[in-house]
Order: structure tokens, then C-alpha cells, then sequence
């Protein structure tokens, strides 16, 4: 059996256009979030860096190509939602 993917750095060269493993395309939404997620916390009462974790969220899955179904979904459109993470 195969080991998980898990990302501990950015995956830079994460494409979703070209790269069509399902676990792939897990493991970096996993990364993001858990990214995102330590983000919002540490900006937790911060406005401004409130702001620039969402940003950051946005430009890594815009330059990852993920569709923006999977970007909205992680954002707030389904439970839990990324605020719901970081518990603001």
C-alpha cells in the first residue's frame, strides 16, 4: 500500500490542471488550510492580518490552478469553513 502524500513545505510545483492524483490534490488542500488555518490564528483580533492570511489562501490556489469550486468550499461555503478552523 501506498503512503499517504502529506506537504510540509509550499508544493511549489503543484498543478492542478495537470496533475490528477486525487491524493495529490488532498494532501495540498490539506496544506493549505493547515496553513491558512495557523494564520488566522496567529492573526486572531489583527484585521489587517486577517486580510493577508485570506490573501495568501487565495494566491496559493490561484497559482496552484485549483478550480474555484475547491477554493470557495474551503473558504466558507461549506462546514466547516476556514474561519470555523482557526475558531474566529
Amino acid at each position: 500500500m501506498a503512503a499517504s502524500v502529506r506537504y510540509e513545505v509550499f508544493p511549489v510545483n503543484y498543478d492542478a490542471r495537470t496533475n490528477s492524483s486525487e491524493e495529490e490534490r488532498a494532501a495540498f488542500i490539506q496544506w493549505l488550510t493547515d496553513q491558512t488555518v495557523a494564520q488566522l490564528q496567529a492573526a486572531r483580533g489583527d484585521a489587517a492580518a486577517i486580510h493577508e492570511a485570506v490573501k495568501t489562501y487565495v494566491k496559493h490556489a490561484l497559482d496552484a490552478n485549483l478550480p474555484f469550486e475547491d477554493i470557495e468550499e474551503v473558504l466558507g461555503i461549506n462546514e466547516p469553513c476556514i474561519m470555523d478552523l482557526a475558531e474566529l
